[in-house]
């Protein structure tokens, strides 16, 4: 590196939390609405930046306060994107992205992505008045990733990403990486001595949750683009909001099809071709990566984790999640150190 050139500020504080349309158009973007282009405030809140080298993050809260849709051109590169609460409509390329969802007991379910554009992407927002989303987003160049996919054990996905090749995979963030996004939010706020070291740390943490989950021990994460048209990706999408919201109990095949306005047999094939099982094997899959993240993080027991997944019998559970992930549910909790009761 050029010792005469100055390093990039690690840490960046947005000193104007106000968002105007002038400065939306000075930096690219292109306004939708037809709404006044001057210096009229669409949105406040908190925002903070960390660099390094290779991989930058944009984290925060935006309110808005006027209505705003708008389109901007992203930069050719993999973006990890983490959506903790709150909703906005938004598209890259025309597939939708998905959106937290509340939960039955009334919690912000987090959702997120892993995209990958070899020519740059296309991102449509458009965001109503008094709507919020708190988010993340983690950019990478590929010669930074590139460093990990030189190992024997990266996965065959993983290199392809390398290569170049365009991606769209969901992932459900855990409890961890929920976690440690909000402390950012945090730290970027109070602003506590080594504040760059914090946040720099949980960055690469979450890229490692990130990775992990998508090209890791679940490769049932992975939903490539390649041959699903954006139609298909939002029923897949619209799918597993379904599927989130409904617990093993009350879900049923039929009327989950009514709702997303489509026949069994068509959610069949599209299960098929975008994951390589069926759509009960789909579904049950999901069920049991929950509950893998609630036997990591939290205290409840193996049995009432396991009911919730839709097995009445601890032993079909135990078969069905060894089967799945490669060793059974006790093991975890022998890792974490948290007693069953």
């Amino acid at each position: 590196m050029n010792s005469a050139v100055d390093p990039l500020p690690p840490v960046l504080a947005n000193p104007n939390p106000v968002l105007t349309r002038r400065e939306l158009r000075k930096n690219g973007v292109r306004v939708l609405d037809g709404g006044d282009q001057g210096d009229a405030v669409v949105a406040c809140g908190l925002v903070g930046q960390v660099r390094m080298d290779g991989i930058h993050v944009n984290f925060g809260r935006r309110m808005q306060v006027d209505d705003l849709e708008m389109e901007v051109s992203l930069d050719a590169q993999v973006c990890i994107k983490i959506f903790l609460e709150g909703y906005v409509e938004a598209s890259l390329n025309g597939v939708p992205m998905p959106m937290p969802q509340r939960t039955a007991q009334g919690r912000w379910q987090s959702s997120a992505i892993i995209v990958s554009h070899e020519n740059g992407a296309r991102l449509r927002r458009r965001a109503r008045k008094g709507q919020y989303l708190d988010k993340m987003v983690i950019g990478m160049s590929r010669e930074w990733l590139q460093r990990f996919s030189e190992t024997s054990e990266a996965p065959d996905k993983f290199q392809a990403l390398m290569g170049g090749d365009p991606g769209f995979w969901q992932w459900q963030p855990n409890r961890k990486v929920e976690f440690l996004a909000r402390q950012m939010f945090d730290i970027a706020a109070r602003k506590p001595p080594f504040s760059a070291v914090l946040l720099e740390s949980h960055t690469l943490a979450i890229v490692y949750e990130a990775l992990t989950a998508a090209f890791g021990s679940n490769p049932d994460a992975v939903m490539p683009p390649t041959n699903l048209t954006a139609a298909e990706q939002q029923r897949i999408y619209a799918l597993v909001q379904y599927i989130d919201r409904h617990s093993a109990q009350e879900l049923a095949v039929t009327e989950m099809a009514n709702e997303l306005g489509a026949s069994q047999a068509t959610l069949q094939r599209l299960v098929r071709k975008a994951h390589h099982c069926s759509l009960n094997e789909f579904i049950r899959n999901r069920w049991l990566t929950e509950a893998r993240q609630a036997l990591l993080f939290s205290n409840r027991s193996i049995s009432d984790i396991a009911y919730e997944a839709g097995y009445v019998h601890l032993s079909n559970f135990t078969t069905a999640f060894r089967k799945h992930f490669g060793y059974p549910p006790s093991s975890l909790r022998r890792q974490t150190g948290t007693a069953e009761g």
